[in-house]
C-alpha cells in the first residue's frame, strides 16, 4: 500500500482543501514543492478564490474594465484577486498612500486670468478613463490637448448620468436672459480627436432652474414653487409633478425648507431631501410610448408624497447614494437589484449631512444616516453615526459618496492627532468606509463587532461601525482644494482646485506575483 501525503492526494480533493485557504495562504503552500506549486497556478484555484475572498465580499475589481471573468487566464485572475485586496488594505488604512499622482493644469489660460472648478466628475463605467471637469473662465480662454471641450453660458447646473450605460452621459442646465430655462443632454464621441466635436447634443427640452439628478433617461429638477419635476429625458416631457405640503395650506407661501437638494430614483419611486424634510414619492407607470409633440403639452401626474420625515435642524450640504448590494458588485458591474417588491427594491441609502447653524458657517460635524424607502408615520432614518470635521469660514469644503460606502470630505483640520478643529491655514482630505445598515435600520449587519479577514485586514469594503477615518492628503498652509470627485471600482481621488487644477491620485498597487 502506497502512503498517501498531503501533496499526493487526489487534484479534486485538493482544491477543496485550498477552498478553506486565504489567498495568502494558497502562496504560502505554493513554496511547499513543485506539485502543489503547479496546483496553486492553475486557473480552478484562483476563480474560486476571487470569489470567495473579493466577490463574495462586496470588493471593487480594480483593473477589470468590465472584462468576463470567463475570459481571463489562471495568472489574470491571481494578479487581481491580489490588487483588490492590496487596494483593500490600502484604501481603508489610516493614510492610504497613493500609488502614482498626476496634475492637470487648465490649458489654454490667458496671461491674468482666472480659472475655477465648479465640479468634478468621475464618469461612471467606460473603463474608468475619463474625468469630467466644469470650470469657470473669468474671460475667454482655449483650451487644448484635452479629450473634449464644451463652452457653456448662463450655466445653472450640471448633472452626470449615472447610468454608464445610457447615451446620453452629461445633462446641461442654463437660464437664459429671457428667464426661460433649457435643459440639453449630450454624448460624448471619445474617438474624435479635434476636442471641440465629441460633445454630440441629443435631446434640448424646457426645464427649470435647479437641476437635481439624471439617472438613465430619468432627469429631476425643481424650481422656485419647490416642486420636483421629473422629465422623461428621451420624450422631453414632465412625467410627474412631485408636490411638497403648503405652508398654512397657501401654495403662495414657498418654505425654504422644502427646498429640494437631492433625489434618488428607485425602480418605482423616488426620495427627495430637502432642506428640513425627506419625501418618499410613488412614481406613475411609464407609458409605452409618447409621442414627443404631444407629450409636451400632456399634463403631467400630480403626486403627494407617501411618507415624510423632518429633520429636527435644517441642512446646509448633502450628499446621498444607494448602496451597491454586494450581489451586484461583481465582475458584472454596476447594476442594480430589481424585481417586484423586497428589500432588493430597496437599497440601503447612505446620506451625509452637514447641518446648518444661526452663524454664518454650518456645524462642524458630519452626520452619516441610513435612509430606506421604508417611512412609515412612526419611522425616521436610522442615525448611523457623527464624525468631526471642522471647516473654516470662507475656506472651501466639499463631500462625496460611492456606491460602496466610501464617504469623502475637504475640511479645514491641517493636522493630525488632537481635537478635531479648524486650524488659521490648510486643508485635509478625509474620509471613512461607512458600516452597512439593514433594511430596516438599525446597526450594520454581515460580519459582527471588529471582523477582520487573514493578516489583519478587513473583512469586507465597508468597515464596522467604530471604522477610523482615513487621511487621505492634507496640506498645512494653503487653502486652494474645492471639490472632490471618487473612483471606488479603480481607487481614484480627485481633489479640484479654486485656479482651475485638478489632482489626480491613484491607490491601487500594481500587484508582482
Amino acid at each position: 500500500m502506497v502512503a498517501l501525503s498531503f501533496a499526493t492526494l487526489p487534484t479534486d480533493i485538493l482544491v477543496l482543501v485550498l477552498r478553506h485557504l486565504g489567498v495568502y495562504g494558497i502562496l504560502a503552500l505554493r513554496q511547499s514543492c513543485k506539485a502543489l506549486e503547479a496546483l496553486t497556478r492553475s486557473r480552478t484555484v484562483w476563480h474560486d478564490a476571487l470569489h470567495a475572498h473579493v466577490l463574495a465580499r462586496g470588493l471593487p475589481l480594480p483593473g477589470l474594465h468590465a472584462r468576463p471573468l470567463s475570459t481571463l487566464t489562471a495568472v489574470e485572475l491571481e494578479k487581481l484577486t491580489l490588487r483588490a485586496l492590496a487596494l483593500l488594505r490600502n484604501w481603508t488604512s489610516a493614510h492610504p498612500r497613493s500609488t502614482r499622482s498626476i496634475e492637470l493644469v487648465p490649458p489654454g489660460i490667458p496671461a491674468g486670468a482666472r480659472a475655477r472648478n465648479l465640479a468634478v466628475h468621475y464618469l461612471p463605467g467606460r473603463e474608468g478613463r475619463y474625468l469630467l471637469t466644469i470650470t469657470f473662465y473669468d474671460e475667454p480662454a482655449a483650451p487644448r490637448k484635452v479629450v473634449a471641450t464644451l463652452r457653456c453660458m448662463n450655466l445653472t447646473g450640471a448633472n452626470v448620468n449615472t447610468d454608464p450605460n445610457h447615451p446620453g452621459i452629461l445633462a446641461i442646465t442654463q437660464r437664459w436672459p429671457s428667464d426661460a430655462v433649457t435643459t440639453c443632454i449630450f454624448s460624448i464621441d471619445f474617438s474624435v480627436r479635434d476636442p471641440h466635436a465629441p460633445f454630440l447634443p441629443l435631446q434640448e427640452f424646457a426645464s427649470f432652474r435647479f437641476p437635481l439628478a439624471l439617472e438613465g433617461s430619468v432627469f429631476a429638477a425643481s424650481g422656485p414653487d419647490n416642486i420636483v419635476r421629473v422629465i422623461d429625458v428621451e420624450a422631453g416631457c414632465v412625467r410627474a409633478a412631485l408636490r411638497v405640503p403648503h405652508e398654512h395650506d397657501d401654495p403662495t407661501l414657498r418654505n425654504e425648507d422644502q427646498r429640494c437638494m437631492g433625489a434618488v430614483f428607485l425602480p418605482r419611486h423616488v426620495l427627495t431631501f430637502c432642506r428640513q424634510w425627506i419625501h418618499l414619492y410613488e412614481l406613475p407607470p411609464v407609458p409605452p410610448t409618447i409621442p414627443p409633440n404631444n407629450a409636451l403639452h400632456a399634463p403631467p401626474a400630480a403626486c403627494d408624497p407617501l411618507a415624510s420625515h423632518k429633520w429636527q435642524w435644517r441642512i446646509d450640504s448633502l450628499v446621498v447614494a444607494s448602496r451597491l448590494p454586494a450581489c451586484d458588485a461583481g465582475a458584472a458591474g454596476w447594476t442594480r437589484s430589481g424585481g417586484e417588491g423586497g428589500d432588493a427594491a430597496f437599497p440601503s441609502i447612505d446620506v451625509l449631512i452637514r447641518f446648518d447653524t444661526w452663524f454664518p458657517w454650518p456645524v462642524n460635524i458630519l452626520h452619516h444616516t441610513a435612509a430606506t424607502p421604508y417611512l412609515h408615520a412612526d419611522g425616521a432614518p436610522t442615525m448611523a453615526h457623527s464624525i468631526p470635521s471642522p471647516i473654516r469660514l470662507f475656506t472651501p469644503s466639499d463631500m462625496v459618496l460611492g456606491r460602496r460606502g466610501t464617504a469623502l470630505w475637504l475640511d479645514a483640520q491641517a493636522y493630525d492627532g488632537g481635537p478635531a478643529q479648524a486650524g488659521d491655514h490648510g486643508q485635509r482630505v478625509a474620509g471613512k468606509v461607512l458600516p452597512v445598515t439593514g433594511a430596516l435600520g438599525g446597526r450594520a449587519t454581515g460580519e459582527g463587532e471588529g471582523a477582520v479577514g487573514e493578516e489583519g485586514e478587513p473583512d469586507r469594503w465597508h468597515g464596522e461601525e467604530r471604522a477610523q477615518t482615513m487621511t487621505f492628503h492634507m496640506q498645512e498652509d494653503d487653502d486652494g482644494w474645492n471639490k472632490l470627485a471618487l473612483d471606488e471600482e479603480e481607487g481614484r481621488v480627485a481633489v479640484g482646485t479654486v485656479d482651475g487644477r485638478v489632482h489626480l491620485f491613484e491607490y491601487a498597487p500594481g500587484v508582482e506575483v
